[in-house]
């Protein structure tokens, strides 16, 4: 603020034009109250309308909440257990999978022996893929080839010892049934 604006009361009164100070007073407090309007109804009515939403929403999170407690129920009571029974059937099918792997690598390692043995007589008798080859097999044949002094003896033919399907795979009427189909 500067100087001059700091007046003197003598100076004021003289601006006022000689009022009283009851009119001053009077005229600012009625000038105050027109700037500042307050209507007491408007202002509760504008509370009760946002009291009402907070409500409906306190209403909507209830709700979401009994739902949300609904679903927990549910899950625990029912498709929990229903999950765990559904599991134990899943290991019976786990356990025939398992069985199967092995039944599987045991077939393949007897199929490798069989294909070694083929493959040695091959080796030893030769493939028989020519005409003569099988005519030369026949009995009548066979003596002219014996008094061939390169011929190899034949050797007696010993089936390996190969698993037993029926040791490991059930007839139809003897299997559980599965439920499916």
């Amino acid at each position: 603020m500067s100087a001059e604006a700091i007046s003197t009361p003598e100076e004021t009164r003289a601006a006022c034009g000689n009022r009283s100070l009851d009119e001053l007073v009077r005229e600012t407090a009625s000038d105050y109250a027109s700037f500042i309007v307050a209507d007491p109804e408007k202002e509760s009515n504008h509370l009760d309308e946002k009291i009402e939403e907070l409500l409906t929403r306190l209403d909507e999170f209830c709700a979401v909440v009994d739902i949300i407690r609904t679903d927990s129920s549910l899950a625990l009571n029912r498709s929990l257990p229903e999950v765990h029974a559904k599991s134990q059937e899943l290991e019976t099918v786990f356990q025939k999978i398992d069985d199967l792997e092995r039944f599987v690598a045991l077939v393949k390692k007897d199929v490798v022996v069989m294909e070694e043995q083929v493959n040695t007589a091959e080796k030893d008798l030769g493939t028989m893929t020519s005409v003569k080859n099988l005519i030369m097999s026949f009995p009548l044949f066979s003596q002219k080839r014996a008094k061939n002094p390169a011929h190899k003896p034949l050797r007696k033919y010993v089936p390996p010892e190969i698993y037993r399907t029926e040791d490991y795979v059930l007839p139809a009427e003897d299997q559980e049934p599965t439920g499916e189909g």
